[in-house]
């Protein structure tokens, strides 16, 4: 009786309960059912496993930034920033720009860059002094502001480029001088002009990726051993967990794996694009390791308690609005190069929605974001984005079933 006591003792002192493990699955319930999701549309999509990885990896690196982009003002309690349209449409301007003195290469993506960032931090303060004055309310302020800016953004694009802006490339200019070209190829300008760059195959990136991760975690766990900090059950194995959930995805796509293998041979990464992505992550890592990074914190869980504390609560929002407005503008830039077309007028509408819904397909919500729960969703979403129309054909018979839980 003794000896089961003190066996029950030892396991809740480990840090595991019922409780806990419950929380874990109610917390991430949205991943969990994607992941579930994800999984019933590989094994009905029938679709060649190459194609899902180009898909995919394509896809994520398109995106990725764009997505990143929502976290700081979740942290500063704003909600998800619907307002990144603000962004992406400054970047925007930044490609034009650079289109019209014809600079290409990577010289153009750098001036799309920095001048895109420039007119997006500028609106991100414009946006931060409005959510200032409709607190509890951002979300849907943010939603209406990317409305009303697209409208200033079409008159300045439609109608005030020719006669009121001197455009230097007719190229980009409609026939009768007034407005700019709906659709912009940059094949030739600045398409691909980073991915081209530094390109490696998938193989390769895993290889680092794995390394790199083993080498973090088992520095962790020695430093936990040699300093003896009392650590949760899931943290302590936290690694021999992931490698379980890892062994036993390996055992039922079994077929997909050899595929994969085989595949990511072929499969080349941005590498360039992947460096931004990963310069992204650090910076938000840091920024949350600052003093500055703290007061956002302390702004999202209560402005009356961070307001006692000394904190500008109103400056604060607006500096993570800026964050993430210029961090949006980066990753529109990206996109639009990854593609090789700017739609002029509509190449924006979208961002705010698919970035949001990817990062709470991750497992976010409007008051917890992090970078885990932006690469997951961006993964996930696109995974069953590709997965999706094949899946409902072959289950339900119909490809618009598959498109209808696609969209």
């Amino acid at each position: 009786m003794i000896k089961n006591k003190k066996s029950l003792d030892k396991f809740k002192k480990s840090g595991i309960s019922k409780h806990k493990l419950k929380n874990v699955f109610l917390d991430n319930a949205v991943l969990i059912l994607f992941v579930f999701t994800c999984g019933i549309g590989l094994l009905y999509a029938d679709q060649p496993v190459n194609y899902i990885i180009n898909q995919v990896t394509t896809r994520f690196f398109r995106n990725i930034v764009l997505v990143l982009s929502l976290i700081v003002p979740v942290w500063a309690g704003m909600g998800l920033n619907f307002s990144i349209v603000v962004g992406a449409m400054s970047a925007q301007a930044g490609m034009i720009i650079s289109l019209n003195y014809d600079i290409s290469g990577v010289i153009g993506i750098l001036l799309a860059f920095f001048s895109g960032a420039l007119i997006a931090a500028f609106l991100g303060f414009l946006t931060g002094k409005l959510f200032n004055h409709t607190k509890g309310q951002e979300m849907i302020t943010g939603m209406i502001l990317g409305f009303f800016a697209n409208g200033i953004y079409q008159l300045v694009f439609m109608y005030l480029c020719g006669p009121v802006f001197p455009i230097r490339n007719e190229n980009i200019l409609l026939p009768n001088g007034i407005g700019i070209n709906g659709i912009i190829t940059l094949d030739q300008s600045l398409g691909g002009a980073l991915d081209k760059l530094w390109m490696l195959t998938l193989d390769k990136v895993l290889w680092v990726v794995i390394i790199i991760f083993t080498i973090y975690y088992l520095v962790r766990i020695l430093k936990a051993v040699i300093t003896k900090i009392p650590r949760t059950f899931v943290r302590n194995y936290l690694p021999f967990i992931l490698l379980g959930a890892s062994s036993l995805l390996l055992y039922l796509f079994s077929n997909y794996w050899e595929a994969f293998i085989s595949t990511s041979i072929f499969t080349s990464i941005p590498m360039i694009t992947a460096l931004i992505a990963g310069i992204v992550c650090l910076f938000i890592t840091f920024l949350g390791n600052t003093k500055l990074g703290s007061d956002i914190k302390a702004v999202g869980q209560s402005m009356p308690i961070a307001r006692a504390a000394g904190i500008n609560v109103e400056k604060t929002r607006i500096i993570a609005i800026v964050f993430s407005t210029v961090i949006a503008a980066i990753g529109q830039v990206i996109y639009l190069q990854n593609l090789g077309t700017l739609t002029t007028y509509s190449a924006a509408d979208q961002i705010g929605t698919f970035s949001v819904a990817a990062l709470l397909v991750g497992g976010a919500s409007i008051i917890k974001a992090n970078i885990g729960h932006a690469v997951s969703g961006t993964i996930l979403f696109h995974l069953i984005f590709s997965v999706a129309p094949n899946a409902g054909k072959n289950i339900f018979g119909n490809a618009q079933i598959g498109e209808y839980f696609r969209a």
